[in-house]
């Protein structure tokens, strides 16, 4: 147990202020924001959608660069910029400029989102022994499950006073994160390119490493049926209305905040490897729960673990790219197995929804959630049993 005095609090802290500026507002406080922008006209129902492929876009080449940019120019003046950036882009949505203004500014927020997720963790976990690193994971990807709950409490209330309003509150609260922040990213020493290409698989062999980034891209989107159907298939597919929707989406969400912590403290006792296996195995059972039955307290359950285990998964698969790449090698691993997960969330995404276009069904889209996470967990635990024999060798 980590106790209050604890040396890794102030660190984390910055951490969760990184990815809660960075992907809980960069990325999820667009969602309740877009019905209100389409109302007051500032977009079509077809534009609102195409800036969420913006963004996504955006995220997919912060993904690529994330890990050069931090060796070119260091890991902390990246961050610095990428703060800025962010809360630059907010604000700047605050006005009605038209769909290339706004498209650009939601594509930076994607790049920039993808650094803050992928940069702060291996920087911060070098600075604190190695049995607190599963805290300071847990910790720094929770900002992700407070932005959820952010952005689906807060911020339909600051639409109704109009959404330039709310766009501007956003800059303003996103350059206070940016600001308190701020001292905790310090230059590191570059490693050098010898150290890195030496850390890569950190003396335990490719094959593990491939699998751990397979399982970890496959998660991305086996979750894709609760992040976009889950609410819409209670409101309309089950007619229970509008107002349930947005509860379960709210349980979605305080799983978001918890998970990683839980995460962590699992972690702890039986390292990244493990964690991440049953993690993986746990959220593909909840995924497929709504096959079963769709009981309130089903419904319930199954929007906690996958709202849990979402964030926690990013928390166990960021520790495991250190456990298996090692301090030098962390940052390189660990934004190659962000960008394979953003390329099967993306593809998830697309699939999905065409295939719910095509047949109006929500069980087949949750049925194939759960097998992509089954197949994600066969990997991991592919991978955990390569690394226990070299262990044991």
């Amino acid at each position: 147990m980590v106790g209050s005095n604890w040396k890794g609090w102030q660190p984390a802290a910055a951490g969760l202020m990184a990815t809660l500026l960075g992907v809980g507002l960069g990325r999820f406080a667009y969602t309740p924001l877009l019905p209100a922008m389409v109302a007051e006209g500032w977009l079509s129902a077809t534009q609102a959608a195409l800036l969420g492929a913006f963004n996504l876009a955006g995220y997919l080449l912060g993904a690529l660069a994330a890990a050069g940019l931090g060796r070119r120019f260091g890991a902390a003046a990246v961050l610095r910029a990428a703060l800025g950036l962010i809360v630059l882009s907010l604000g700047a949505c605050g006005w009605n400029g038209g769909m290339v203004w706004l498209g650009c500014w939601r594509f930076l927020a994607g790049v920039t989102g993808a650094v803050l997720m992928i940069l702060p963790a291996p920087l911060l976990m070098a600075r604190v022994p190695a049995d607190s690193r599963p805290m300071l994971a847990g910790l720094v990807f929770s900002g992700m499950g407070f932005g959820i709950i952010l952005a689906g409490a807060v911020l339909p209330l600051l639409a109704a006073g109009g959404v330039a309003l709310a766009w501007a509150l956003l800059g303003l609260l996103g350059a206070g994160l940016a600001a308190l922040s701020w001292r905790q990213w310090q230059p590191a020493p570059l490693a050098t390119p010898h150290a890195v290409a030496g850390a890569t698989t950190g003396g335990r062999g490719l094959a593990p490493v491939l699998l751990f980034a397979l399982a970890y891209g496959a998660d991305g989107m086996g979750f894709v049926p609760h992040t976009l159907f889950l609410s819409d298939f209670v409101a309309r597919g089950l007619g229970w209305g509008l107002k349930a929707g947005g509860f379960y989406w709210t349980i979605l969400g305080l799983g978001a905040v918890l998970g990683p912590l839980l995460a962590a403290r699992v972690a702890r006792r039986t390292g990244f490897p493990l964690a991440l296996t049953g993690a993986l195995l746990v959220k593909a059972a909840a995924v497929g729960l709504p096959l079963l039955t769709t009981s309130p307290a089903a419904l319930a359950l199954s929007a906690f673990l996958v709202g849990a285990l979402t964030p926690g998964s990013v928390a166990l698969a960021s520790g495991v790219a250190g456990l298996l790449a090692g301090p030098a090698g962390h940052t390189a691993l660990w934004g190659r197995m962000t960008l394979l997960f953003a390329l099967f969330q993306a593809a998830g995404g697309y699939g999905m929804t065409a295939l719910f276009a095509t047949t109006g069904a929500y069980l087949p889209l949750f049925a194939l959630g759960a097998a992509v996470l089954l197949l994600a967990g066969g990997l991991a635990l592919a991978g955990l049993i390569l690394l226990q024999r070299k262990e044991c060798a």
